[in-house]
């Protein structure tokens, strides 16, 4: 593990204060478990989009380094419990900003938003960086009136502004978010460099440090130029399937809170999916039920209803759940185990053991495979992936497109993201909800378990 290896290993050992009177070869040193004699500890885990390996440990301060991969609800929120019995509960998070629905996007926007602010000894304005416009010849230049700025001057400045669609967050639980990027650097700048009287060395290190800069403007994407070099969040995450496509599904009959002849005619087996909320980001997440009929002679999938309940405890929705599930005599329900076991489990008591399991999203190199005790674990990215395939492929039909519409606002909330190792991810805003996209696939696994047709391309 890099981080672990060339960032904290090597302070620790070369540390002469650290050496001398914490460490000791009877303690352990691993790359996932660090200890030190006066009992602090440090432990490591891998946390991409599934907090398991996070749970069961309890922190004085959690450290998300590259938070720009990390899925907000299903890690940082879980992750974050860890805190609960400190009385430090610090938390840092730090990475390169991609899309501007990512999470470390929406990090930033919860926190003061402070910038490196130099002040222009030509004009008088106020600058920072974040925009090619502040690219001069040689340093950081005024975008206004175009004189070089001594980037050594500035002065960090809360520019959130209060006014805005998070004026509603209480000053005092702002994080305090630092933008650096690497025009704004002093030694980034060959004239701040020269003016500050430093020697012919720290000079030429300048230029070619912001040589570096102009070519990268000159040749990088201009969205990876400034997601990597301004430090600054651009573009919208790419979608597999676009809005066009899902409103050519809504040619089913209208949804109803029962079984009518249109919706069940030629439906042979009737199955369930439900998501839970699990309170989510600021209560951005619901529990969604499903309701899917299968047909008889294509296997094409009928949303036959659907509903999205209030955000509150999941467990108060199960009633009304099962009283649906009864209506459409639903042969098969799966749940979601992430934060559904305990009303997945009243489910099954109410409906019967052999009618309801539960699946659990993660990272697998198989795309759906049984735990041996409880669940059906799943690759969260082969099953959306297969899922929306299906999608696009029409194997799917919605009812009327207004009664679809926040179903497929939800579907259309997931993006396509690439981590930094090159994997791809499924991403949603942690502002924007998606619930509805997790419950239909919930019930489409539903009807492949009970018509054993367990095949998934891209295994």
């Amino acid at each position: 593990m890099r981080f672990s290896n060339s960032r904290v290993t090597k302070v620790m050992r070369y540390s002469p204060i650290i050496n001398r009177k914490f460490l000791s070869p009877e303690l352990s040193d691993r790359v996932l478990h660090k200890q030190f004699t006066n009992g602090s500890e440090m432990a490591f885990a891998y946390a991409l989009d599934d907090a398991d390996r996070l749970r069961g440990l309890s922190t004085d301060r959690n450290v998300y380094d590259e938070v720009q991969d990390l899925l907000y609800d299903p890690v940082i929120v879980i992750g974050n419990e860890c805190l609960t019995r400190s009385k430090y509960a610090y938390e840092t998070y730090a990475g390169t900003p991609k899309t501007m629905e990512n999470t470390i996007q929406y990090l930033w926007e919860q926190s003061t938003q402070t910038e490196w602010v130099i002040k222009c000894e030509s004009c008088g304005s106020h600058q920072f960086a974040d925009s090619e416009k502040c690219l001069g010849l040689r340093g950081m230049i005024c975008i206004k009136c175009g004189g070089y700025l001594n980037t050594f001057a500035g002065q960090w400045i809360d520019t959130a502004d209060p006014l805005s669609t998070n004026s509603l967050i209480d000053e005092d639980d702002r994080i305090k978010g630092f933008h650096i990027c690497q025009p704004s650097m002093p030694d980034c700048s060959p004239v701040a460099v020269e003016r500050a009287g430093y020697n012919q060395e720290l000079v030429l290190f300048a230029e070619k440090q912001w040589k570096d800069v102009l070519y990268k403007h000159e040749n990088l994407p201009p969205t990876k130029f400034k997601n990597e070099v301004l430090g600054v969040s651009d573009s919208i995450g790419t979608r597999m399937i676009s809005k066009e496509e899902l409103e050519e599904l809504c040619s089913g009959p209208s949804l109803a809170m029962s079984p009518t002849t249109e919706n069940m005619e030629g439906m042979s087996i009737v199955v369930a999916g439900v998501d839970w909320s699990g309170g989510g980001t600021r209560g951005v997440s619901r529990t969604v039920l499903w309701v899917w009929g299968v047909r008889n002679f294509d296997k094409l999938l009928r949303c036959m209803y659907y509903r999205i309940y209030p955000s509150e405890n999941p467990v108060n929705s199960v009633e009304e759940i099962v009283r649906v599930c009864n209506l459409y005599r639903v042969s098969y329900v799966v749940g979601d185990a992430g934060e559904g076991s305990v009303p997945n489990d009243i489910i099954r008591n109410a409906l019967g053991p052999n009618r309801v399991t539960q699946v659990q999203y993660g990272a697998s190199s198989k795309a759906m495979h049984w735990n041996g005790q409880d669940r059906y674990l799943l690759d969260r990215t082969t099953v959306i992936d297969n899922y929306v395939m299906l999608l696009k492929k029409k194997q799917v039909q919605f009812g009327p497109a207004a009664e679809m519409a926040t179903a497929m606002a939800d579907i259309l909330n997931e993006y396509e993201d690439v981590t930094m190792l090159g994997r791809k991810v499924w991403r949603h805003s942690p502002q924007r909800p998606d619930d509805c996209l997790h419950a239909g696939l919930f019930g489409w696994i539903a009807a492949k378990i009970i018509t054993n047709d367990l095949k998934f391309w891209q295994e």
